[in-house]
């Protein structure tokens, strides 16, 4: 597993929003999609696509060129998944509702590129 700092940015802007931290099974490569669900909205998501991804590592050697046989290794201090905010399947209608208002004022918002249905929550009776 590999921790990493989900790092949502503003809608149309290079500035954190907020972050997350998670145990991943595997880093997310840039463009991949990611929908986080929260408590009580277990089936919705708030969608992310991946824009950047930092690796901030550390090493104990302070020589630029260091012989491999020293067995001195580096270690990985953070890992940040930068996204930008998207609109995916199953996405909150709150976090739809903020999109679409982004949309309104001329900010470019991508949307998952699947073949399958996109819902609104408010549409499925007796879900929330």
């Amino acid at each position: 597993m590999s921790h990493v700092r989900v790092v949502v940015r503003e809608l149309g802007k290079l500035k954190p929003d907020y972050s997350l931290d998670f145990d991943l099974p595997a880093i997310p490569a840039v463009g991949s999609y990611i929908s986080i669900t929260r408590p009580g909205t277990e089936n919705w998501s708030e969608d992310l696509v991946v824009r950047h991804v930092w690796w901030r590592l550390h090493h104990p050697e302070t020589r630029t060129v260091v012989p491999s046989e020293d067995g001195q290794n580096g270690v990985v201090k953070e890992i940040v998944v930068e996204c930008d905010p998207a609109i995916g399947p199953y996405a909150t209608d709150a976090w739809r509702e903020t999109i679409q208002a982004a949309e309104s004022r001329g900010v470019r918002v991508e949307r998952f590129d699947l073949e399958r249905f996109s819902v609104r929550q408010r549409d499925i009776p007796g879900r929330s």
